[in-house]
């Protein structure tokens, strides 16, 4: 039976605190003597209306949540916040429809990037803070959601560490979720306001930092301009971009503990930044030979603009500086691949995750080995920890699940009419929080042309990425609901 009280209550707080978080961008909008503000007042109030109802009439209710509940808690919020989230982007008109309103709020917590909005150089500066807020804050969600708070409901990359909490995981953060939170919260913004800083001492000014700083460490990649982040065109931004889009793409519990102990050794002895580091720097490598052949330029710029695309998309940030599918057909199927393998676990990347990656690599060294050597027994390990048979099966279900719901939403947005590459890269792109895909909705184009029913397809595919596949599939399973 699920504790609905102890669900509502909770939900009803992070409503109320959502609400809030809509005066900030009231408060910009009226800096910029936008008359937006009042849109943004009215959202704030009708969200903390709503939360506090739900507070008050469950406050006496069981505040203990079993797994079930848990399950239900992490979908309805994700749910609930992105329908309330478009609330300002609907009640200012700049968003007509309800749908492309609902797509653009998902895009944004999910860190996704998708948009449907044109003209951004000329946006209100209220609506476009919005949007990097939205990226920003529930950025750091997905990080609390994937350390604190998968791994015990037995899902994410995470869980290998789950039974380890008196050693790894007490050794990267501390084991109380509320602990944790704090901990992260204080990393992030650390990182954040870095970035920021960085941002603002090489060109950009003030907002723009401060906007796409969110949406860096974030991984989210909302930009303010319709060119995206190549609307700078400065090579200093453009590095620091990259190494900040790595920052937001690595294990957030290697960073606290590179900061907490003022040492970088983390980093040097985690293997699945390693793997990450070698694969993006090898993938950058190919992407830059494959477009000096074609062009005939091997010169520094080739390299950068290489290796920020290549980041840009595996840490599934998804911002552009140049439209890479003009490139080669080469580039095009390496982005979706790298799309697909997504960052690391822990951070606010998407995709598979590259500690999945690891581990199905090492089961089919382990396969191949028994092979060759029927009577040798090889333990699998990842930092030293076994991986258990339990956690091998759950990696091998995630990544079944993860491409047969590629497939089922694929094919649902070819029968609606939409170009075969066009929809297998708008899936791949909004399932794994990457943003931009190929064709029309590529880094030169947008989402606002397709069918509204397949946006609310694609809201889905963000959804049901963005919280790990399990999470949200189980609770639409018919046996979850039975007692």
């Amino acid at each position: 039976m699920l504790n609905w009280g102890a669900i509502f209550h909770i939900l009803g707080w992070l409503m109320g605190g959502f609400g809030l978080a809509m005066l900030i961008p009231a408060g910009v909008a009226l800096l910029y003597h936008e008359t937006i503000w009042l849109s943004f007042i009215e959202s704030s109030i009708l969200t903390c209306f709503i939360g506090g109802n739900l507070m008050f009439l469950n406050k006496g209710a069981p505040k203990t949540l079993n797994h079930k509940d848990g399950f239900m808690l992490t979908t309805l919020t994700w749910l609930i916040m992105g329908l309330l989230g478009s609330m300002p982007l609907y009640f200012t008109g700049i968003v007509p429809s309800f749908i492309d309103a609902a797509f653009e709020s998902f895009s944004g917590l999910t860190t996704t990037g998708a948009t449907v909005l044109t003209g951004l150089d000329d946006m209100s500066k209220g609506i476009l803070f919005w949007r990097a807020l939205l990226q920003w804050l529930w950025g750091m969600g997905v990080v609390v959601l994937a350390i604190a708070i998968l791994p015990f409901l037995g899902i994410g990359g995470m869980q290998i560490y789950k039974t380890e909490m008196a050693g790894v995981v007490k050794d990267k953060l501390q084991p109380r979720m509320q602990e944790t939170a704090k901990l992260l919260w204080g990393v992030y913004l650390f990182i954040t306001a870095m970035c920021a800083t960085y941002y603002f001492m090489f060109g950009m000014g003030a907002f723009d930092a401060i906007c796409h700083a969110f949406t860096t460490i974030a991984t989210g990649g909302f930009a303010n301009y319709d060119n995206s982040f190549g609307h700078y065109d400065t090579p200093v931004l453009e590095w620091g971009c990259i190494f900040f889009m790595l920052m937001g793409g690595a294990n957030f519990a290697l960073h606290y503990t590179a900061l907490h102990r003022l040492s970088l050794k983390g980093y040097k002895k985690d293997q699945e930044f390693k793997l990450y580091v070698i694969c993006l720097l090898a993938i950058s490598v190919a992407v830059f030979i494959s477009w000096g052949l074609t062009l005939g330029n091997f010169a520094e710029a080739s390299f950068r603009e290489s290796l920020f695309s290549v980041v840009s998309v595996a840490t599934t940030t998804g911002y552009a500086t140049l439209d890479y599918e003009h490139w080669s057909s080469f580039v095009c199927m390496t982005m979706i691949i790298v799309m697909c393998w997504g960052g690391c676990s822990g951070s606010t990347a998407g995709g598979l995750k590259m500690m999945r990656v690891m581990l199905i690599a090492k089961q089919g060294q382990r396969e191949l080995t028994r092979l060759m050597h029927p009577r040798s027994i090889q333990a699998m390990k990842i930092n030293g920890i076994p991986i258990s048979e339990e956690v091998r099966q759950t990696v091998w279900s995630f990544v079944g699940l993860f491409f047969a719901v590629f497939a089922v939403l694929t094919m649902c947005l070819s029968f609606m009419g939409i170009p075969m590459i066009e929809a297998f890269s708008a899936v791949a792109a909004t399932i794994t929080s990457a943003g931009p895909g190929l064709g029309e909705v590529g880094p030169a184009g947008n989402y606002s042309h397709v069918p509204q029913t397949a946006k609310v397809l694609l809201c889905f595919s963000m959804v049901v990425g963005r919280l790990e596949m399990f999470t949200v599939l189980v609770v639409l399973s018919p046996g979850f609901w039975r007692r």
